[in-house]
């Protein structure tokens, strides 16, 4: 039996002039059936393709955002996720975490978000806004710098060293308010203060008198999936006691891990 009657591929129909498309399908499939981090390499074995062949698709597929490449780990992009749905409803993380950002919202009453990453920033595919009169500019599909947001710290101290050291030796930082971390130590600093407590702070850094906690979310195997935020205006941020804020949002985490197989 070959590769392609193990995953199916010699059941479908052969199609005059698809066969390079075909191609590109088998190694995106595999990206997304490979139990461990996918590379070229296994993925060449795995498709059964030449490794210049798999090198070459997984380019172009990472140009199209369908696939990720961290250091030559490559996987599943969030533009696969919105193709296939074709919309922000059908995100298979808003699915996982939907209920427990609901009640993450209840339980404070403020507004939060949920967020990927993608090229360099993070793109907020959910929000639930407060019940309070005060409301946020974000919306579901904005994208936040990663130095200036909560959501961005948070997944910025996920990253190991070496992925971290080439990230912020190419990151832009520039000012979104007169708080935002421009300097590079600085946001080192607060990335490393992030892994040390186990979330993240915006403290005005990407909005006027709006303050954050992110934390990461995580599932299967402990792989990142992406960030919540939860966001106050300045004068309710300095009374609320922390405490209060990360307890519901660690449940919230623990709940999404639940969902997605954590």
């Amino acid at each position: 039996m070959g590769p392609d009657d193990a995953d199916g591929a010699g059941l479908r129909p052969e199609i005059p002039g698809t066969a390079a498309f075909g191609k590109f399908m088998r190694v995106l499939q595999a990206v997304a059936d490979a139990p461990e981090a996918a590379t070229v390499a296994g993925l060449a074995k795995r498709t059964a393709l030449p490794r210049p062949t798999v090198h070459r698709i997984a380019a172009a597929l990472t140009a199209e955002g369908l696939v990720t490449d961290e250091n030559g780990v490559l996987r599943l992009g969030p533009r696969l996720v919105s193709l296939a749905f074709q919309s922000w409803d059908g995100s298979l993380l808003r699915q996982a975490a939907g209920a427990s950002l609901a009640r993450l919202r209840d339980d404070l009453d403020e507004t939060v978000h949920l967020a990927v990453p993608d090229h360099g920033e993070m793109v907020y595919i959910d929000k639930l806004e407060s019940h309070r009169t005060v409301r946020m500019a974000s919306r579901i599909g904005t994208r936040v710098a990663l130095h200036t947001s909560a959501v961005g710290k948070a997944w910025l101290a996920t990253l190991p060293e070496p992925e971290l050291d080439a990230l912020l030796g190419r990151l832009a930082l520039p000012a979104r308010t007169p708080h935002s971390l421009t300097d590079p130590a600085a946001l080192r600093r607060a990335v490393a203060e992030t892994r040390e407590r186990g979330h993240s702070l915006d403290l005005q850094e990407n909005e006027l008198d709006i303050c954050c906690y992110g934390m990461a979310l995580r599932g299967a195997r402990g792989r990142v999936l992406g960030g919540i935020s939860v966001s106050l205006p300045r004068y309710r941020f300095e009374t609320l006691p922390p405490e209060t804020v990360l307890r519901a949002m660690t449940a919230c985490a623990e709940d999404v891990a639940r969902v997605a197989g954590g």
